[in-house]
């Protein structure tokens, strides 16, 4: 088990838009088994760090929307680990709060702040770099972060750019930290195939390890737009008072990244190398590169039946087990049927829904909500 003063903060406050419309507002992706597989994202990502963690030192954030939904999936949560956001504000709120609310019982915290939608293969393996990284925040004042080797060039990526400053130009080892140079958010297919031949650049898996006293230190400094609002009254946290005074304050805090407001502008950041078969899930991308394919490198997700003539490259995924789904000469594509929406694009452009969201919501709030 993790050291005593040693804590993680599953972050799980979205609405995974890139999922949609099998994620809508109502049940995120964190609720939902996307891989079929019986159990949900968060449900996996919370017994992975059971493994590692006293159950009263993991906490789950996420809107006070979905606090039935996570105490139902998590029945073994303790209420008081359930940290409710009264309005999703982006993971940079969400890290000032949970960071904030932790330090004030346990100074000496260190906080692992990990996402949940990700699939980790080799679980041993993470929990050994969780470790590591945890010890070395615990003996400085930094943030670090866990990137992974490049296997594929993946534009809906974040990378960080890496550096082993005693020997520049040097390949680096896995379970080791080096200096981070800089990070570049989701680049196009043409800048992400030159990072990752670079050698220089990896995945962001997206974790954020630090003391607590640090994270709030940090978070004030390079966004004080958010802390003077959320610290203002020192004197609320980990009391009575704390729940109403944020849902006073929520409606008035900037809403950004905790990359963004951060970790670009962070000095001294460090990057844990880290190789445990990692996977985002937060796209159909993604997905569709884990799953079982057939011959022709088609794929299913759900039980309807189909038929794939003359296709190729193809992933279907739906929640009706009474239609029958027939693929005609294409290749590439992407269908994806929930409830009362069919989406048919190609592969790759499923980033682009974005923009379709509002206007399916201005025709009727039923196709987003």
């Amino acid at each position: 088990m993790s050291a005593p003063h040693s804590y993680c903060v599953i972050l799980a406050g979205g609405i995974g838009s890139r999922l949609w419309p099998f994620s809508r507002k109502n049940r995120p992706k964190q609720f939902l088994d996307v891989l079929g597989t019986g159990i949900t994202l968060l449900q996996m990502t919370y017994r992975r760090f059971l493994k590692s963690y006293d159950d009263r030192h993991i906490f789950v954030i996420t809107n006070k929307l979905y606090a039935d939904l996570a105490l139902e999936q998590l029945p073994g949560l303790p209420e008081e680990c359930l940290l409710l956001e009264p309005l999703q504000r982006n993971t940079a709120a969400s890290i000032a709060f949970a960071a904030k609310h932790i330090e004030a019982s346990d100074p000496a915290a260190v906080i692992t702040f990990a996402p949940c939608d990700h699939l980790i293969i080799r679980e041993k393996e993470f929990a050994k770099s969780i470790d590591i990284a945890t010890e070395k925040a615990s003996e400085e004042d930094i943030i670090l972060t866990l990137g992974i080797k490049p296997a594929y060039i993946e534009p809906g990526y974040g990378y960080i750019q890496a550096v082993d400053p005693e020997h520049p130009g040097a390949e680096l080892e896995a379970g080791r930290c080096y200096s981070v140079k800089a990070f570049t958010e989701k680049p196009d297919r043409s800048m992400a195939k030159v990072l990752v031949e670079s050698g220089e650049f990896f995945w962001n898996a997206g974790f954020f390890i630090a003391k607590a006293t640090h994270f709030t230190e940090v978070i004030g400094r390079y966004f004080p737009e958010l802390t003077e609002l959320l610290y203002k009254k020192p004197e609320v946290w980990g009391t009575e008072e704390e729940m109403p005074f944020l849902e006073e304050i929520f409606p008035y805090l900037p809403s950004t990244s905790f990359d963004y407001a951060v970790m670009e502008k962070a000095q001294g950041v460090k990057m844990l190398l880290c190789d445990f078969g990692w996977t985002d899930l937060g796209s159909w991308t993604s997905i569709d590169k884990i799953i079982k394919h057939d011959k022709r490198y088609n794929a299913i997700v759900g039980k309807a039946k189909t038929i794939f003539n003359d296709s190729t490259h193809n992933l279907v995924f739906t929640d009706r087990d009474d239609h029958l789904v027939v693929l005609q000469g294409v290749s590439d594509m992407l269908v994806v049927e929930k409830d009362n929406i069919l989406i048919i694009c190609r592969k790759g452009d499923e980033l682009k829904l974005k923009q379709v969201m509002p206007d399916a919501g201005n025709l009727d709030k039923r196709f987003v909500e």
